[in-house]
């Protein structure tokens, strides 16, 4: 029976040690709920090692815990005193222990590789990361990536990226962006930080998409793959959208397609493109005026006569002035 409690300590130590600072997302922790719920003694046992590391301060003070417990029977029986002895240094052990994983939890944290990356209007950048994926930055878009020995961290501050992700189940890819986390372990897809929004287009593979600010909302994450877009908005419960993955990775060839777009969505993604911002003017709120939509495809290239055409093809005006462009709904 003593056996069996020590091992279970044992367990409890490295339970302790993984899961006391760990997110609610980490992949073990249906694992660890598993085991503690499988036996009251599972519990008790990861009960008394938060109760020991809440005391212990340094290993002094477990080595003066571990003496004070075998001299605390100096006078009792031999076996009183035995299991006392086993009692202690099955304590310093299971100390010593926790102390060692809580020491690999930190090297784990340390990170392995840093690198900052951001592209100037109108030019794409693509290069390779250290474990083979491929990392491409649209045009006036912020990166941010970090390696640890536990997980791939990127946060896009701003703009769009195409994230061609080499599988490693050791190490999910994790992607942070305004209101979104993108998890995954090796797919390609596009995170677009737009309007506002956090658009995720996969072209294969699944992805799990969470909204950062889920302790406000309570919102559960969803998944998506091959071929589907979900939009993640603040404090609003993330959700697919019916369109067309591959149009997201149209930038690539030099090309942009919208899809029911928003003028703030048209004038940000033309603006990384064009030295000279184009500026979404929203009409007085006391004004009822229709918002339009846009559809359509068009060449990089080509985006000047685009502009020229668009109060053809849509209810806007389009307003050139010294230092921007202006585009806005029809009166």
């Amino acid at each position: 029976m003593f056996n069996k409690n020590h091992q279970i300590r044992k367990e409890a130590a490295k339970w302790f040690a993984r899961m006391q600072y760990a997110e609610s997302d980490h992949p073990e922790r249906s694992t660890f709920e598993a085991w503690l719920m499988q036996s009251n003694v599972h519990a008790d046992e990861y009960l008394a090692i938060s109760a020991a590391w809440d005391d212990f301060d340094s290993s002094s003070r477990i080595n003066a815990l571990a003496q004070a417990m075998l001299r605390k029977k100096d006078h009792a029986q031999s076996n009183r005193k035995k299991l006392g002895q086993m009692a202690a240094k099955s304590l310093a052990i299971a100390a010593i222990g926790l102390f060692s994983f809580f020491g690999y939890q930190a090297w784990q944290s340390q990170p392995v590789m840093n690198l900052a990356s951001n592209t100037p209007i109108g030019r794409i950048n693509q290069q390779a990361l250290e474990d083979g994926s491929k990392l491409t930055l649209n045009a006036s878009s912020d990166v941010e990536v970090t390696y640890y020995r536990n997980k791939r961290l990127v946060k896009l501050k701003r703009g769009e990226a195409v994230f061609d992700v080499v599988k490693d189940a050791n190490r999910p890819f994790i992607v942070e962006s305004q209101s979104a986390r993108v998890t995954v372990l090796g797919t390609r897809f596009v995170v677009n930080q737009i309007d506002n929004r956090v658009i995720v287009s996969v072209d294969h593979g699944k992805v799990k998409i969470e909204n950062l600010n889920d302790a406000n909302t309570n919102n559960a994450p969803i998944l998506i793959t091959d071929g589907q877009v979900a939009e993640v908005q603040s404090n609003i419960q993330p959700k697919k959208l019916n369109r067309n993955a591959a149009d997201a990775f149209a930038f690539l060839d030099g090309k942009l397609i919208f899809n029911d777009a928003s003028l703030n969505e048209i004038a940000e993604s033309l603006s990384r493109y064009r030295k000279k911002p184009i500026i979404a003017v929203q009409q007085d709120s006391s004004i009822s005026v229709a918002q339009p939509h846009i559809t359509a495809v068009l060449n990089i290239s080509e985006m000047e006569s685009f502009l020229s055409l668009l109060p053809k093809i849509a209810e806007v005006n389009v307003k050139n002035i010294v230092e921007k462009t202006e585009i806005s709904p029809k009166n």
